[in-house]
């Protein structure tokens, strides 16, 4: 089995980042693997997105609790490796965490200290669902906790130049 794995990674690259996001608690731990900088998230702090009725349903709050966003690039210095967006609880995170994404702070770094794991809603790469274009993956998942208590939903999609990147350890 693993040498198909390893034989199906040479032949598809976007193919084994999207079973490394599968296996990972953390898209920003696969980011970082393959850059020597640490990551940057490039807010847009204009973007606004309420949370639709079934995000809300997956994060497991009312109506009325408030549910933060984000829009942001993850880069590696200058390229961009994923356009993504976040929903998120501020009341289950720390004073100090949400100070921390009011800056440029990737969530997967800021929530490390929260054990986080991820439950994919859906995962598709450009060559199996056409819409992913021009992007080589797009992942849809919701980040737990260390308890199973939902953090945030994400969309995430990540760029063909995270392909060019050595996977470092």
């Amino acid at each position: 089995m693993l040498a198909v794995a390893l034989l199906l990674a040479q032949a598809d690259p976007a193919e084994a980042l999207r079973q490394e996001l599968l296996a990972a608690g953390s898209a920003t731990a696969v980011l970082q693997r393959r850059c020597a900088v640490p990551i940057r998230a490039e807010v847009d702090r204009a973007e606004r997105k309420s949370p639709t009725a079934e995000q809300r349903a997956h994060l497991e709050v009312g109506p009325d609790e408030p549910v933060a966003y984000r829009s942001v690039v993850l880069r590696c210095g200058a390229a961009a490796l994923s356009i993504a967006e976040n929903w998120y609880v501020p009341a289950r995170l720390t004073p100090e965490m949400n100070a921390a994404l009011a800056g440029d702070a990737p969530f997967g770094a800021v929530i490390r200290p929260l054990a986080p794991s991820r439950r994919t809603l859906g995962i598709a790469t450009r060559r199996e669902d056409a819409s992913v274009a021009p992007d080589v993956v797009r992942q849809r998942a919701i980040v737990l906790d260390g308890q199973g208590r939902p953090l945030a939903e994400v969309v995430e999609n990540y760029t063909p130049a995270l392909l060019g990147l050595p996977v470092r350890r």
